[in-house]
């Protein structure tokens, strides 16, 4: 069986899944992969491990190797061109009075390009721009225009549970947002509970999804009849986080919480 690495290559990006070619690598280490786009610098966030049995990786690239202190040296060189290229953009934007938003900027590791990122109510041509501004600068400028949830990604920020935006602290889930993922963990269908900074549905209903869905695969429904420890109740309500269930106990007054795997449910 194939031995994998997962490796991202921006904050929060999609995890790409590479051949480590004889490296044993730990997760947070630097690599120099090779890819459709040449030679990258990325971030193991998956050490060695087996691919699943019929995943369709097809034929994989490889990590050439760990980063060096060289690549680091020349990552901090190549933010600083990647800064520049952003002042260009940013003083065209006002110049032009354009109704954009600059979200990022980066250099390929290989020094090709320097990739600036940015937002816009609506999809705008700015390829002739990006020519001026490669001449203007002196290396090659790609203007790349992204939705809201990749903005926010790229920019970071707090969440309202305070903690940092899951689409930049975790790398990108594979599952598509949906609804129903809300309905299944039982979150209010309010916009303002359901919905983050970038005004689409909240990432993280995507990354504690499986966590609800396994836990409602194993309990029994809210009103089942149950057998306890400490006697025979009805289940009242559930914590999932805890992986737990409330039950009213039969000629109790007050729920009692009980581990799941402490009940069974019993037909009555």
């Amino acid at each position: 069986m194939a031995v994998v690495v997962g490796v991202v290559f921006s904050q929060g990006g999609q995890v790409q899944q590479f051949d480590p070619d004889g490296l044993v690598l730990a997760w947070n280490e630097r690599v120099i992969c090779n890819t459709q786009r040449g030679r990258e610098y990325g971030r193991v966030v998956q050490a060695n491990h087996e691919a699943p049995v019929g995943a369709p990786h097809g034929v994989l690239k490889k990590v050439l190797r760990r980063a060096s202190t060289q690549d680091e040296t020349t990552r901090k060189r190549q933010r600083e061109q990647a800064e520049r290229g952003m002042k260009v953009f940013k003083a065209a934007a006002r110049e032009r009075e354009l109704a954009v938003k600059p979200f990022s900027a980066e250099m390929t590791f290989d020094g090709g390009r320097v990739v600036v990122t940015f937002g816009a109510e609506e999809r705008i041509d700015l390829r002739e721009l990006a020519q001026e501004l490669s001449r203007q600068a002196g290396f090659r400028l790609e203007l790349r225009q992204v939705g809201p949830r990749e903005g926010a990604r790229l920019v970071g920020g707090g969440g309202m549970c305070g903690e940092t935006l899951c689409c930049t602290r975790y790398p990108t889930h594979e599952s598509p947002i949906t609804l129903r993922m809300a309905k299944d963990q039982d979150v209010p269908m309010n916009p303002g509970r359901i919905t983050g900074l970038c005004g689409r549905l909240r990432c993280c209903l995507a990354f504690e999804h499986p966590v609800y869905r396994s836990f409602r695969d194993r309990a029994p429904a809210v009103g089942r009849t149950v057998d306890t420890p400490r006697g025979r109740g009805v289940v009242r309500s559930y914590k999932v986080p805890l992986d737990s269930v409330v039950v009213r106990l039969e000629g109790e007054e007050r729920d009692d919480e009980f581990v799941l795997d402490e009940v069974s449910e019993t037909a009555r």
